[in-house]
């Protein structure tokens, strides 16, 4: 027992090692925010753990998923840290290291279940094996070797590449929470099978918390609905629960065998139950996805899923240029074909190898089954595939390499030594690698960066990094992006108008209306593109168009204060170009221009210039235009000008005896003076976030 809490302990440090960067990690621009994000923008995930949030994760399909308990873990991490990224970082790295202590205790009790042909056990080497390889086995001892594999397959479980997106990552939440659920259904369900082989009444017990752990697993990830099936395989090995399919090589077809297999699938109906219940909502939930269900032909789906499925293994034995996001490509057909020849030779090589080395059957078809669900058939989102997709896939394959080497250590004790320096290689290689790949994910632009450089130009790749150099302020480079997904997308209404946008950030009216009103050919009905083309018209002094599209932006969108004001100030810009040197006009601009609450609309420097003039023409005599004139300062950030400018209205107030405009001041400059700016109260419009 001392040596499997050492070995725990020795699993939570190199965890801990291979992953401590990802504990001062940030937000990502892929789920973390956005309309349909998992937090930043989620203002039910930043309400806490409410009636009305509990009520919300039941019954929404955002994301397209019902998973309630992933939303609930995730308005949690609000309630405890705020909208700080390192705490749910850390939550994600301990339910990883948690994950990994459950692999290796339930891998060793299952070992510990086994019911083993005493003459002929699923791990040793035949019979006619060699006297040396004989000594080997025999100077250690079942337990200790199911220890050592079982522990080697944790150890690859929590330091595997391809594994830093489900840990990495906040919004993959999911991940790490449903593989925690799943296995402790197979840990309750080991101890349901002890339980019934003695026929205790503790067995109803465990099995009821299997079936419950299940359901929670299913609600934090629909990936899980092949549960069933893994039940069944690890009902042949280890537990060992289908020993004539194991040990003898009689007729499988035999009429013996088949009560006890129909038994063991009739056990399993409760399971395959609430698996078709979370099928039926997950395709619903899909069926409302902003991605459509018909993105991509079934023909393309097939030939992707045999491409995958080979791309996974190839991932998991060499994981390098690894990425967030891989696009579908052009498959020719020999790598199909050989995709598919490759999964028949190993599916067929297992199934004739099922009787003497059980764990490579249970191994690969572990594999098989539980990417079924992701692999591409049933289409989710936009990717052909996925990393973090591998994260409980990939035990059955490391459960095929421990027990694998394992075997070839049993021939002799140089190759035991052999084995040993190999396990520990391949454990500093996954760990280096790791430390080495997280180096991407230290921020948005560095991570959508390496994901172009190892796929290549793509219109999601480049749309992603467009938008992480827009919230970091690189305009340039995010409209060169947003560039290269039309060149390949051209009627992406979205891509239009976030380039529109920054175009009008940087002050290229013409390149921004021609956006905008590419915009409107797919979307005619945006009263919003309307007011912005209006901005690019009316900033090129084409008042009369630019009245025309913000009048029209009204009869869409009737009463929107933010439209009213830009069409007050259209017509105000019409004026002064009229009359440039009105007073009134001046002023009023100049108002608008520094107390909107629109900070679009907001200009204080533009504001300043436009007040000083004012001022200039009435003499600095006029207490309403020298108020203005400090709230453009304030607005501009020159609180200094701002207070004396202040005083000097409340001066003038007080002179004439004007008492509202001298209170009116006051209150202003307590406002100047604590450095703060005044913005009228309106509702304000922001364009949509990346």
């Amino acid at each position: 027992m001392r040596r499997e809490w050492l070995i725990c302990l020795a699993l939570i440090v190199i965890t801990l090692i291979a992953f401590w960067p990802a504990g001062h990690l940030g937000f990502i621009l892929y789920d973390d925010y956005g309309k349909n994000g998992y937090i930043v923008d989620n203002t039910n995930i930043q309400a806490g753990i409410t009636f009305e949030s509990i009520r919300w994760a039941f019954t929404t399909t955002q994301a397209s998923n019902w998973h309630p308990v992933t939303w609930l873990s995730h308005m949690l991490d609000c309630q405890l840290f705020g909208l700080k990224p390192s705490g749910p970082h850390w939550v994600n790295l301990g339910f990883h290291i948690l994950n990994t202590l459950l692999l290796f205790v339930v891998l060793r009790e299952m070992m510990g279940l086994r019911r083993d042909d005493p003459q002929q056990p699923y791990d040793s080497p035949p019979r006619n094996a060699n006297k040396t390889a004989n000594a080997v086995i025999a100077a250690t001892t079942p337990q200790a070797q199911a220890v050592w594999r079982s522990a080697l397959v944790a150890a690859l479980f929590a330091l595997h590449p391809t594994h830093i997106q489900s840990v990495a990552w906040i919004s993959e939440r999911k991940d790490v929470l449903s593989a925690f659920f799943f296995l402790l259904t197979l840990w309750a369900y080991a101890r349901y099978v002890e339980k019934s082989k003695v026929q205790s009444s503790k067995s109803k017990v465990f099995y009821g918390l299997a079936l419950g752990f299940f359901a929670l697993g299913l609600m934090s990830k629909p990936m899980l609905v092949t549960v069933p099936v893994i039940l069944l395989l690890l009902d042949f090995w280890p537990l060992g629960r289908i020993s004539e399919f194991g040990v003898r090589s009689s007729d499988l077809k035999s009429a013996p065998h088949f009560p006890m297999l129909r038994r063991l699938i009739w056990e399993k109906a409760p399971f395959l139950t609430l698996s078709l219940a979370s099928s039926v909502v997950t395709f619903c939930a899909q069926g409302v996805s902003v991605v459509p269900l018909d993105y991509v032909s079934w023909d393309s789906r097939i030939e992707n899923a045999l491409a995958a499925y080979t791309a996974y293994l190839g991932k998991t034995f060499w994981p390098e240029n690894l990425s967030i996001f891989y696009p579908y490509t052009q498959i020719r057909p020999w790598e199909v074909f050989g995709s598919g020849l490759l999964l028949i030779f190993l599916s067929v090589f297992c199934i004739r190898r099922m009787c003497f080395q059980p764990y490579l059957f249970v191994g690969w078809f572990w594999f098989l089954v539980t990417l079924v669900p992701v692999i591409g058939l049933a289409q989710v989102s936009v990717q052909s595939m996925a990393d973090r997709y591998l994260y409980l896939p990939s035990i059955g394959l490391f459960i095929m390499v421990a027990w694998g080497m394992a075997g070839m250590a049993s021939v002799s004790r140089s190759w035991r030594t052999g084995m040993t320096v190999g396990a520990v290689a391949l454990l500093s290689a996954c760990l280096l690698d790791t430390r080495y790949q997280l180096r991407y994910w230290r921020d948005s632009v560095t991570l959508f960066s390496r994901a172009l450089e190892v796929t290549g130009e793509n219109p999601m790749g480049n749309f992603f990094l467009g938008n992480a150099f827009w919230v970091s302020g690189n305009l340039d480079e995010a409209a060169k992006n947003y560039r290269s997904v039309l060149r390949s997308a051209p009627n992406s209404e979205d891509v239009h108008y976030r380039l529109g946008y920054i175009l009008c950030l940087q002050k290229k009216w013409p390149e921004a209306g021609i956006q905008f009103n590419e915009v409107l050919r797919l979307d005619p009905n945006n009263p919003f593109v309307r007011k912005f083309l209006g901005d690019a018209l009316s900033a090129q002094e084409k008042f009369t168009d630019a009245e025309a599209e913000y009048s029209t932006a009204l009869q869409l969108n009737p009463g929107d204060p933010v439209i009213e004001q830009a069409l007050e100030k259209n017509r105000y810009l019409e004026t002064l170009h009229l009359k440039p040197d009105s007073p009134e006009v001046l002023n009023n601009l100049a108002w608008m221009l520094a107390t909107s609450t629109n900070a679009d609309m907001r200009d204080g420097a533009r504001a300043v210039q436009l007040a000083e003039r004012a001022c200039e023409l009435t003499h600095h005599q006029k207490t309403i235009y020298l108020g203005t004139l400090a709230a453009a300062y304030a607005e501009a950030g020159r609180f200094d000008d701002a207070i004396s400018t202040a005083q000097k209205a409340c001066a003038l107030a007080s002179e004439s005896g004007d008492q509202n405009l001298l209170k009116r001041n006051q209150e202003l400059l307590v406002l100047y003076r604590a450095h703060q700016p005044y913005h009228e109260a309106a509702e304000e419009f922001v364009p949509a976030a990346p």
